[in-house]
């Protein structure tokens, strides 16, 4: 359970789904939280929030039984429960109990409840969570993210050429050792090993694991340039060995590039004595 401290209040969120704790929201207005958040749930604002967000959200949501709930809203008797938006289709939302039990919801309800709440507690609650965000994917991990998605969508160049001179009728078994052949290319061009190479020098308790998810933004974007230029070699008719050799100085040469600063360089030799391997040197 991680937290995020707004204004004088710690609020938690849940590692596993990132909900925010409402309960610890409302902590900072009333001290009677199951209250506060009960009178919020209600009004018409809210229901029409809760609605137009699971509309947008979810494929299943049953819009039918927030019908009732928009009707009454209003009314002195009417009331709404975490159990009611539940079972009326809601995702954005649920009651945990125990200990770090509370009222959670989706970041997007825990601002639109912030707002409701007090303006001064919305805007404090905004600013915790985008440093919270940025804590958590700063602008080093988003651009490791965007590199690993750019790597990932420019992987099948590699194997295409490759895969599409086999004939027709070739094995499935057989499709994928040459895939596997041309991605332990690069990884030899990048790592200085292949997959299999990795696996038993650095066993993964997790299977799925391989040296892109431990890689730096540097050697992704690397990594996704040498995969259009091994494209392009293949079509040409280059050998294996010789792409492989044009690859690997290429490598280095597009490292130096990613980092031209000595701050990335350091970054780049830290991270490859923590874990281990890597190739480059500057």
């Amino acid at each position: 359970m991680s937290k995020v401290t707004v204004h004088t209040e710690d609020v938690k969120v849940d590692d596993k789904s990132g909900f925010v704790c409402l309960t610890d929201l409302a902590k900072l207005k009333d001290p009677d939280t199951s209250r506060i958040i009960g009178r919020w749930m209600r009004t018409s604002s809210a229901i029409q929030f809760f609605q137009s967000w699971e509309n947008f959200h979810c494929q299943n949501f049953k819009p039918p039984d927030f019908g009732g709930f928009k009707s009454r809203a209003g009314e002195n008797t009417f009331s709404l429960s975490v159990s009611e938006l539940v079972d009326a289709g809601a995702t954005g939302i649920y009651a945990k109990r125990g200990r770090g039990g509370g009222t959670y919801a989706h970041i997007d309800w825990a601002i639109h409840f912030a707002n409701w709440l007090d303006p001064d507690f919305y805007v404090m609650t905004v600013a915790a969570f985008r440093q919270m965000n940025d804590a958590l994917f700063g602008r080093e991990n988003l651009e490791k993210r965007f590199a690993r998605e750019l790597a990932a969508e420019t992987y099948p160049l590699v194997t295409g050429a490759a895969l599409s001179a086999l004939p027709p009728a070739a094995d499935a078994l057989f499709e994928k050792r040459i895939a596997s052949v041309e991605a332990d290319i690069l990884n030899l061009a990048v790592w200085g090993m292949t997959a299999q190479e990795w696996r038993i020098k650095f066993p993964q308790s997790d299977a799925r694991k391989n040296m892109r998810d431990y890689a730096t933004p540097e050697e992704l974007k690397t990594l996704s340039a040498l995969q259009v230029l091994s494209q392009e070699m293949h079509e040409n008719g280059y050998s294996s060995e010789e792409r492989l050799d044009r690859l690997r100085a290429k490598a280095e040469e597009l490292m130096r590039v990613f980092c031209a600063k000595a701050e990335k360089q350091d970054l780049l030799l830290l991270a490859q004595h923590k874990r281990g391997w890597g190739r480059f040197e500057f």
